[in-house]
C-alpha cells in the first residue's frame, strides 16, 4: 500500500490539488473529488512519471465517487471544483 499521496490530510485541499483536479477534468472530462479520487489520480500519474510501474503494466483505477462533496467544498473554501 502506498499512502504518501494524502496531501495535507483527510478532506484537506491545497492549490496544487485543485489545479490538478480541474486540469484532469478539462483534459479527460472526468470530474474528481478532492477527498479521495483527486489524490488517487494525482498519485497514480506521479508514480507513472517516476517509472514506478513496470513497462507494459495495466493499471486499474476505480473512481469511488465523492463528487457530491465538491459543491459544498467549493462554496465553503471559495475554490472551483467540478461537480
Amino acid at each position: 500500500m502506498i499512502n504518501t499521496y494524502v496531501g495535507n490530510g483527510y478532506a484537506k485541499v491545497n492549490e496544487v490539488l485543485v489545479e490538478f483536479i480541474n486540469e484532469f477534468n478539462t483534459t479527460h472530462n472526468i470530474p474528481l473529488d478532492a477527498v479521495y479520487t483527486g489524490k488517487m489520480m494525482m498519485g497514480i500519474l506521479d508514480l507513472i512519471g517516476k517509472d514506478y510501474f513496470p513497462k507494459g503494466s495495466s493499471i486499474l483505477a476505480i473512481h469511488t465517487g465523492g463528487l457530491q462533496g465538491n459543491k459544498g467544498m467549493s462554496e465553503r473554501l471559495g475554490i472551483n471544483l467540478p461537480f
